[in-house]
């Protein structure tokens, strides 16, 4: 799918995604149904970076430089006239630059950051995918997730960043690490520190 990594729109959150990651978000400020409808119509993703200052809602928010792209895959209007939507995860990003328009939408040039897909969980790095699968049980009871994806570091890096107890500044701090063997190493001593 071609499409630019200019101007790509930018959704200042209080929270980090990562790639195949959901996040859903209800949408009512005027500049951000506009984009929404700008992504849907286009069949392109938005950036999502957290806020390093400022808030979600109002002025435009100073982002982190390192986000995650994020496809719509559903969405829904409610009778107050709000815009749910569901987003999953894509693909990590540099903000190259960035411009606030007269409406405070954020637009970026960004550069795609490549991930590692293929690197495996090392057997020493194991207990975490143990814990993963463990929290995972506890929390959605009815998903299914494939042996492979268990296997892969990268993958495994990212739930466990979303799901373990832990401050968005170190959510973020993983979010820019590139190789998923670090990530998890980082991980596992966030338990060591305890």
């Amino acid at each position: 799918m071609p499409w630019s990594t200019d101007k790509v729109p930018i959704f200042p959150l209080s929270t980090v995604l990562f790639p195949d990651g959901v996040i859903s978000l209800r949408i009512f400020e005027a500049r951000y149904l506009d984009m929404v409808s700008q992504c849907l119509k286009q069949n392109v993703p938005f950036g999502v970076s957290m806020i390093a200052e400022g808030t979600e809602v109002g002025k435009a928010a100073q982002c982190y430089e390192i986000g995650t792209l994020a496809k719509i895959v559903d969405w829904d209007r409610s009778a107050e006239g709000m815009l749910q939507i569901e987003a999953i995860g894509c693909q990590r990003f540099k903000i190259l630059g960035s411009q606030v328009s007269e409406r405070q939408l954020i637009t970026a040039t960004i550069k795609e950051i490549d991930e590692m897909h293929s690197l495996s969980v090392p057997d020493e790095l194991s207990s975490l995918t143990a814990l993963l699968k463990k929290v995972l049980r506890k929390q959605q009871l009815k998903k299914k997730w494939s042996k492979s994806q268990f296997e892969n570091a990268n993958w495994v890096s990212c739930r466990l960043a979303e799901v373990l107890p832990i401050e968005n500044a170190i959510r973020q701090r993983l979010l820019e690490i590139n190789d998923p063997i670090e990530r998890l190493h980082l991980v596992l001593g966030l338990f060591s520190e305890k």
